[in-house]
């Protein structure tokens, strides 16, 4: 199991306890991943861990890196004040937004992992720009002026002892807004699916019911995890599952000449029973519009590892269909496809999928 690097104790959990509070953060962290996702690429979204939000970009803990996100929904744009303004607390001076956020990023275990630290603000920022013409979505410290940068670092140098602001600090003015965050992720949602699956139909509403249902759930747990497996388990949304909530809910004109052969097999050669084959077929068809929309590389390596056991296999020794792939299974097994598939039937489909994509 791989140590988890974000293993250490967090700074606050009061964050997941009051979730709810917080829409506009995981409406917006919707839209990051939305983007990766029509990039094809591997996320893990954790909501309420070391910071509002963050995005690690692989499943593999010892190389994921990562981007750290607060988010703020603010009546008024950040000023240099606003942004190291720091309160008076029971033992002392609480941090400031700014420092509180580099705090999270700086001198821990993970830093030189760190991809992108962002301060979003539904209102955006007042910081005095080098070039005062350009209207900026985002700000980097090169962005500003040498007066606002210096206001920053000498506040933050009293406070976390830092003295040069990290080149991939960015001041984000998100797209999304408060007033139509739902439908604008809705929106984005269908968007995705039209451009993943070109001529379906799905249902974007479901789709981000059961996302948005999964962050929540994801959000409200507070522990700390020395596990990686158990922190994306338990913690995260992953790519992988977002891929599966869209299958569920979208049908594509592609899946209807798979989903004939399909069913002769399964009647006709298989001779499943009712019950087995609505879970087989439900298994199947996200697997086929997964991997028509976007096959990951763990998809990739399941497909050549099922081809393998099917060429391995003589299917003229055999006069059943049923028992031919059964002598597959056995094959793929023998090719360690458990590593990947512990399930009986996971590995049962893995075999059909590939039987009839070679057959068409």
């Amino acid at each position: 199991m791989e140590r988890n690097i974000l293993g250490n104790a967090q700074r606050e959990t009061s964050g997941a306890t009051t979730f709810a509070k917080y829409h506009f953060q995981y409406h917006w962290a919707l839209c990051k991943i939305i983007e990766r996702h029509k990039a094809n690429c591997d996320y893990a979204l954790l909501i309420e861990y070391h910071e509002d939000v963050v995005i690690a970009d692989s499943m593999d803990g010892s190389v994921a890196q990562f981007e750290f996100y607060q988010v703020k929904n603010k009546s008024a744009a950040y000023t240099p004040h606003g942004l190291t303004k720091r309160e008076n607390g029971k033992t002392g001076k609480k941090s400031s937004i700014l420092g509180k956020l580099l705090s999270s990023c700086i001198g821990t275990d993970y830093e030189t992992r760190i991809t992108e630290i962002g301060l979003v603000s539904s209102n955006g920022f007042s910081l005095e720009q080098r070039d005062s013409k350009l209207e900026l979505e985002i700000l980097t410290s090169g962005d500003l002026s040498e007066n606002c940068l210096k206001e920053l670092t000498d506040k933050l140098k009293d406070e976390i002892g830092i003295e040069v602001l990290p080149k991939h600090l960015k001041f984000i003015v998100p797209k999304i807004k408060i007033e139509n965050q739902a439908e604008f992720v809705i929106g984005k949602f269908a968007e995705l699916v039209d451009d993943i699956f070109p001529n379906s139909q799905c249902n974007a509403v479901s789709i981000y019911r059961a996302v948005i249902d999964e962050i929540g759930r994801k959000g409200q747990i507070s522990h700390d995890f020395t596990l990686w497996e158990t922190m994306i388990e338990k913690k995260s949304l992953t790519s992988h599952k977002v891929k599966s909530v869209i299958s569920a809910h979208t049908s594509s004109p592609s899946f209807a000449e798979f989903e004939n052969a399909l069913n002769y097999l399964a009647t006709n050669e298989m001779h499943w029973k009712t019950i087995l084959f609505k879970v087989l077929k439900r298994k199947l068809k996200e697997m086929f519009l997964r991997r028509t929309g976007q096959a990951s590389a763990l998809d990739m390596n399941l497909i050549r590892l099922a081809r393998m056991a099917l060429q391995a296999v003589p299917m003229e020794d055999f006069t059943e269909t049923s028992h031919y792939i059964e002598a597959v299974i056995v094959k793929a097994k023998e090719l360690n496809i458990e590593k990947y598939l512990p399930d009986h039937n996971d590995i049962l489909c893995e075999i059909i999928y590939s039987y009839i994509q070679d057959e068409e």
